[in-house]
């Protein structure tokens, strides 16, 4: 009658060193408890006494002081029996009658058992936590002792060996992935694989696809022909504007072009005895702005690759500092570059004219406008060739601008040079010496920045490089009197002499090499007067027009707000249409509109109620009914009329035909208004009902305004009578 059962076994497989519980459960019977004390096996006088024992009498706290006499089940624990090492120990102890024996202590090297625990039979569940050592198959053996019998319940476990990681060696369970000591790095996966090379490839497309973008962005513009103008697209003008910005009638040109008139730009002051021939520059209007036209002597011309090239190059450059190129006429014999227009004329024109007052601080402005724009040229890998004050502009904002840059084969002209000795005696002062006796060159930095040093002469002197004493002098060297910055007026005086005369020095060497770049240049223009007055006094009027910029848009969203007010309020009283006639000055005219339905109704009893009340209490009566009606009507197709003391008056149909539906629009909006009558509180008398009586009819009507002081919009016709004395016949709270 004595039963072990296991409730949580061992498990099947176990690894070495790894712990786990066991749970098994003790069972006994009426008929064991009979048996042992028939037997022997406890020492009771009856059954009834050993159950009560074994079922209620608790066990001594330490297992170790209980016995077969103070403990039922007084010995349990768990043996642990590797069956390797129990093959010769169960030959040898056969005859001893143990299971896996013998049994030894906790410390026994090979055969273990867990601590030992007593408790009662009724307890039923046995836990013990069991750690397996050695590798192989194990019998875990339960043990009880009860009285002077012993039971046992068996289970076999295969140990596991433990992975250990370190050990040299590589196990099945521990593989590359847990183990890269003991089983080397594990190759690459072919996701990691792809994961590594999608990112590779789309950067390498990318980058060959940007690389391909751009080249075909450089073709796409060289072969770009939307910089070419239609000569006929640019409206010639029929004044002429000199360079101080007065105006003088142009007649019309003879010539063979289709040019009827011109604008023309002044280089320099026309005067009978000037040694310099005035030049124009002929301007027009193209696509609402003032341009710039350079006439180009061809007698053919081929839009070849040289050409698309430097228009290209010249299309992508973008600075203050630099004319901006718009376009160009191609067709013979308009052949023409079409540039930016600065009205204020060339450098040459405003240092030449005495009536502009020009202080240091213009003149250092001058200077380094040039030179920005050089550099940015130079930057780019242009250069200039024909750099001299006529080819420097002013723009309206005093920003000095430098044109005739780039096109080289463009500008070539077909027909000989035909200026005269003063001009050729102008090229060659500001030609470089290296230069000067070569009938064709290429321009280079240095050739710049020596005609630029002439441009400094002027701007220091403001006077003419070609004298009429040297005209005729084969020394193209021009080199005023320099004591002339530092002489004069204090005000007109230069503040750093000795350094712009160096400065001049430096860029008119006659070795190229010794002269300083654009970018020295702009930094020694900086150390001289690093800050601009021209700067300062654009800065201020900038700010100075942005405020006047924004107290104008928010008079002006003052303005919007004010006429919307006005808007509402005259739409409120008048019909929209209506109103937006009589605001333009029309007469509104009188208008017949064939079917319409008109609503009328009035309070009952109001007279009565009038005479109860005082005018306030009527006035806030009538006020608090008719915005409901109001905020009612706004849900349906109608317009409301007017009204007159108690009286309500709206039509639908008029002045927005709306064909046949009319009638139903103020059917069902009457039948609301009847609704919230019944639910209309009055004020000062809450515990009086509200009643109305409103009358509808349909018809033909004419509506038009009426009068100029407080102008009415007013309906006519028998079919507004009809419903005025449907109205009037009518029952309280009933529509007729």
């Amino acid at each position: 009658g004595l039963e072990m059962t296991w409730v949580h076994g061992p498990p099947e497989k176990a690894v070495s060193g790894e712990s786990f519980n066991v749970t098994y459960a003790v069972f006994a019977s009426d008929s064991f408890y009979q048996y042992a004390v028939q037997n022997g096996i406890l020492s009771h006088s009856n059954a009834t006494a050993a159950k009560e024992f074994c079922e209620e009498r608790d066990c001594p706290s330490r297992w170790k002081d209980a016995n077969g006499d103070n403990c039922c089940v007084y010995h349990a624990n768990i043996h642990s029996c590797p069956l390797a090492f129990m093959v010769s120990g169960i030959m040898q102890h056969h005859a001893k009658g143990g299971i896996c024996g013998p049994w030894i202590p906790d410390d026994g090297q090979i055969f273990t058992h867990t601590l030992s625990t007593a408790g009662k039979m009724s307890q039923r569940n046995w836990t013990a936590k069991v750690v397996l050592v050695h590798v192989g198959v194990t019998s875990l053996i339960a043990h009880i002792r009860v009285g002077r019998i012993q039971a046992a319940l068996e289970a076999k476990t295969t140990v596991l060996p433990a992975v250990v990681c370190g050990d040299g060696f590589c196990e099945e369970e521990e593989g590359c992935s847990i183990c890269p000591a003991d089983c080397g790095e594990c190759p690459l996966s072919v996701d990691v694989r792809i994961a590594i090379a999608l990112p590779i490839c789309l950067v390498c497309t990318g980058f060959i696809l940007t690389v391909m973008w751009l080249q075909y962005q450089k073709q796409k513009m060289l072969w770009d022909e939307s910089w070419i103008i239609e000569f006929t697209c640019i409206k010639q003008d029929c004044i002429i504007r000199t360079a101080t910005g007065s105006m003088m009638s142009a007649p019309p040109a003879l010539s063979d072009s289709s040019v009827s008139c011109v604008t023309a730009l002044s280089s320099c002051t026309a005067a009978a005895n000037m040694s310099r021939r005035k030049y124009f520059t002929q301007t027009g209007r193209y696509d609402g702005r003032t341009v710039a036209i350079k006439k180009i002597m061809k007698k053919a011309f081929t839009l070849s690759k040289t050409i698309r090239k430097e228009v290209k190059q010249v299309r992508e450059l973008d600075h203050p500092n630099l004319c901006k190129f718009i376009g160009g006429c191609i067709e013979v014999p308009n052949v023409a570059i079409v540039t930016e227009y600065c009205p204020k004329g060339s450098l040459s024109d405003v240092l030449l004219n005495e009536d502009i007052p020009l202080n240091w601080g213009f003149r250092f402005s001058f200077a380094t406008d040039i030179a920005q724009g050089m550099a940015y040229l130079h930057h780019h890998k242009m250069y200039h060739g024909r750099l001299k004050s006529n080819n420097c502009v002013i723009d309206d904002r005093w920003v000095c601008k430098i044109a005739d840059y780039g096109l080289q084969s463009y500008r070539k002209e077909d027909f000989p040079d035909r200026s005269n000795s003063s001009q050729q005696h102008l090229i060659q002062i500001y030609t470089a010496p290296e230069i000067r006796t070569l009938s064709d060159f290429e321009p280079n930095s240095m050739s710049d920045v020596y005609s630029y040093a002439i441009i400094l002469l002027e701007i220091a002197t403001r006077s003419d490089p070609l004298a009429k004493d040297d005209m005729h002098s084969a020394e193209y060297s021009w080199c005023p009197p320099l004591a002339e910055l530092i002489s004069g007026k204090a005000e007109k005086s230069c503040p750093c002499p000795t350094d712009y005369v160096e400065l001049i020095e430096r860029c008119r060497k006659n070795n190229p090499s010794q002269r300083p770049t654009f970018e020295q240049v702009k930094k020694m223009l900086h150390k001289m007067n690093p800050v601009s007055p021209v700067d300062m006094m654009m800065t201020l009027m900038e700010k100075y027009n942005k405020h006047l910029e924004i107290l104008v848009s928010e008079r002006t969203q003052d303005l919007m707000h004010e006429k919307q007010k006005t808007d509402r309020l005259l739409y409120s009283m008048l019909p929209k249409q209506v109103a937006d006639d009589l605001r333009q000055g029309k007469q509104a005219q009188a208008q017949s509109y064939s079917s319409a339905t008109i609503f009328f109704s009035d309070i009952v009893g109001f007279t009565e109620l009038s005479s109860s009340s005082t005018p306030y209490q009527v006035v806030d009566l009538l006020n608090k009914l008719y915005t409901t009606f109001d905020e009612i009507i706004d849900n349906y197709d109608v317009y409301k009329v007017e009204t007159i003391g108690d009286a309500y008056m709206v039509v639908s149909g008029v002045p927005k035909e709306n064909g046949i539906l009319h009638a139903g629009e103020i059917a069902s909006m009457a039948l609301d208004l009847l609704d919230v009558c019944r639910t209309f509180k009055i004020p000062h008398k809450p515990n009086t009902l509200l009643k109305i009586r409103a009358g509808i009819h349909s018809g033909a009507v004419v509506a038009g305004v009426v009068g100029t002081k407080m102008p009415r919009y007013c309906l006519f016709g028998d079919t507004v009578n009809t419903a005025s004395r449907m109205e009037s016949t009518s029952e309280g709270n009933k529509e007729q």
